[in-house]
């Protein structure tokens, strides 16, 4: 395949033109991306210098571009062999792991033999197949279906830990370890984000503990390889750095990956330094700090340890690039990668692509690539990721302010994926657009919930709203701190037909913390509904999201208020002594020392006249009405107390009691005020309602 750059109807060869990064910037050309047995990239100057349209497409050289691709494609042997010397260069290098041999005289014999069949048979099951052409799209494969999937990486990790001080567990065995343990990752992710209801984090759920564990035997691997017990070979520390990638462990990367390189091993830090591993390193170095120079220089460094192009290598690049701003660099690399790439190695294109889409600053590319991806006008599957777009919607949100654009790309891609896509996708593509929805609409209320409003038909339109959708925006909108708002989501979960699970009970009782006058009365009863879903879905203590809820609800608004009020009392106080009026009032009965004289003729004529009534009504006023104002701010820090003085033998534990009143003070000033009338406070009002689940477990 070969990639080009055409400029005015002209085919520009090799390099790319120093204006086109400068043309980008400005968004004056129209950009098109074609594939073909040539794959293309277009820019038009409109006649006036500023594009016409700049999503314009030249749809019939585009359609023939990849309808003739696509013949092409059909002359491509699916086995990925080719007869170009390059190409067989390339498959020499990427030749799998080679399988360890061990003596049967080896007194680990038994255990190297089982660590073999444990993580070579469970790392075969839990690879995602490889596609047979470019258009297919292929799945992770479902682990948990298999009971004995996780049970195999524990025995594993265990194994590992017994042979870590013989010569058998090699640098292969060791890589295929940690291959697994990154599938792992990958197979629990997976299956989270198509879940229909997200697991409750604050129960002790398997995926949180899972993730944990795997975290932690990374952790253990990791540290091993720095001490010198283990080594990995490149394909094991690619897997490694990727798997603390997507941990969101970039600094933790970073610091192995630097400690590999800088360390007295020289095997490891060849290893480290090989394409593969920085090529996931690079972007997340660029992101950490290290100056685009010094990225190239590594580019450089780590592309001379071979003699041929590597697609991992020059995605990483592309990437970092496009983080830097430096498109017309990560517009050659992707030519060349586009050239070099066979069927077998279309992964890297998707991957790529989709990289333009989200992590390109000009958005007239990312645009263009979004858009050929959404029509599906590419030579390969698109599986329209959507992390990628989510940073497309911040992209043009953070540079153009523009919410009508973010709007159109939320709406093609709610379209784009569909009735049947799983909520986890849905929801994750909604929390960042209402994100910015709200930020847009933040001081203009009105505008802002007739435009909601439209946003719902629509939305059902597209595909049956869930509860997920309400959750999010009832979650968000209490940033107009308005009870009718949060009075007519509420209401609208059963005009939809959408029954509530314990996640919208418990945003409703948080979202009183969001309205000032919301009584004890009407916390206390949310807080009753609550915890009776809590125990009809089977719960047998009150998990730590409740009592989240309740604190948000009654401690976070009595400090958020607590200091709004003092903030007001010290500007009042300011400008009134700041008065001029004043000062020279007092300064006719100021003594020598600089104190009011009180027995002044002239004071107490003036007293006596009742001269001053006014202004002692006005401070006795003013100090009355503090006075009321922070008992009412202290109600609800009162009726926090007593909810959880009344049902605390329902806690998990007397550790979770102990956070929810001393440990929490260490956050709530207010809280810590009020701890010393938590033992004598009456609860007698508060009701408990029956539970047939719930468990008085804290007594």
């Amino acid at each position: 395949m070969m990639f080009r750059f055409a400029q005015q109807a002209q085919v520009i060869k090799g390099r790319l033109p120093n204006q086109f990064a400068h043309a980008s910037a400005r968004n004056s050309f129209n950009h098109s991306v074609r594939f073909n047995s040539a794959v293309t990239l277009e820019r038009q100057d409109s006649s006036n210098g500023t594009p016409a349209n700049p999503l314009a497409q030249t749809s019939n050289q585009v359609n023939a571009a990849v309808n003739k691709v696509r013949h092409l494609r059909n002359n491509i042997k699916t086995n990925g062999t080719s007869s170009g010397p390059l190409q067989h260069s390339y498959n020499n290098k990427n030749r799998n792991i080679p399988h360890s041999t061990i003596s049967v005289d080896s007194p680990w014999y038994h255990k190297v033999c089982a660590f073999e069949d444990c993580v070579s048979q469970t790392l075969y099951m839990s690879q995602t197949p490889r596609r047979k052409n470019m258009k297919q799209q292929s799945e992770h494969p479902n682990s948990n279906a298999n009971p004995l999937f996780w049970d195999s990486i524990g025995r594993a990790m265990d194994l590992y830990h017994d042979l870590i001080s013989t010569p058998e567990l090699n640098s292969d065995r060791v890589s295929k370890l940690v291959h697994l343990l990154h599938n792992g990752l990958r197979a629990n992710r997976n299956q989270l984000t198509r879940m229909n209801k997200k697991p409750d984090y604050d129960s002790q759920s398997f995926h949180k503990e899972m993730t944990n564990y795997l975290c932690k035997s990374l952790r253990d691997i990791s540290g091993d390889v720095l001490q010198g017990k283990v080594e990995l070979n490149e394909y094991g520390a690619m897997h490694l750095i990727t798997a603390f990638k997507e941990l969101l462990l970039f600094e933790e990367a970073v610091d192995i990956w630097k400690a590999a390189m800088n360390g007295s091993n020289q095997y490891t830090s060849n290893i480290f330094l090989n394409p593969r591993v920085v090529g996931v390193i690079l972007p997340i170095l660029y992101d950490n700090g290290v100056s685009y120079p010094e990225i190239q220089t590594l580019y450089e460094k780590s592309s001379s340890m071979i003699n041929y192009f590597h697609p991992n290598l020059s995605v990483g690049m592309i990437r970092a690039s496009l983080s830097a701003g430096e498109n017309e660099m990560a517009l050659k690399l992707f030519q060349q990668l586009c050239e070099e790439s066979t069927e077998m190695k279309y992964g890297y294109l998707i991957e790529t692509h989709l990289s333009f889409i989200g992590e390109c600053k000009d958005l007239t590319v990312a645009q263009t690539f979004f858009d050929k991806a959404l029509n599906d006008e590419m030579p390969y599957k698109i599986d329209l990721q959507v992390s990628y777009v989510k940073s497309f919607l911040r992209n043009i949100w953070k540079q153009t302010s523009d919410f009508n654009r973010v709007y159109e790309i939320w709406y093609k891609s709610s379209v784009h994926y569909g009735k049947g896509v799983n909520h986890g996708i849905s929801s994750s593509l909604n929390d960042t657009f209402f994100d910015i929805f709200f930020e847009n609409y933040a001081h203009d209320k009105l505008q802002g919930f007739q435009t909601l409003q439209s946003l719902i038909q629509t939305y059902n339109q597209i595909k049956p709203i869930d509860e997920p959708f309400f959750n999010i925006i009832l979650a968000k909108c209490t940033i107009w701190r308005d009870r009718k708002i949060i009075d007519y989501i509420d209401k609208i979960y059963a005009l939809y037909h959408i029954p509530k699970t314990i996640v919208a009970f418990r945003i409703l009782l948080k979202s009183m913390g969001s309205v000032d006058d919301a009584s004890n009365v009407e916390i206390l009863q949310r807080w009753i509904d609550l915890v009776s879903k809590s125990d009809e879905i089977g719960q047998r203590f009150i998990a730590n999201a409740d009592w989240a809820a309740l604190r948000d609800a009654t401690v976070t608004w009595t400090q958020y208020s607590r200091e709004d009020q003092l903030n007001k009392e010290r500007q009042s106080s300011n400008s009134s002594s700041g008065s001029p009026k004043s000062s020279a009032s007092t300064e006719l009965f100021t003594a020598s020392n600089g104190d009011v004289d009180y027995s002044h003729p002239a004071l107490q004529a003036a007293n006596a006249s009742g001269a001053f009534d006014d202004h002692y009504s006005n401070n006795y006023q003013r100090g009355q009405q503090q006075e009321e104002n922070a008992s009412n701010i202290n109600q609800r820090m009162i009726l926090y107390l007593k909810i959880v003085k009344r049902y605390s033998p329902y806690c998990r534990d007397s550790r979770q009691l102990a956070r929810l009143t001393t440990g929490t003070a260490v956050k709530y000033s207010v809280l810590h005020e009020a701890l010393s009338e938590f033992q004598e406070l009456d609860v007698t009002d508060i009701p408990v309602p029956y539970f047939g689940n719930l468990k008085q477990n804290c007594n």
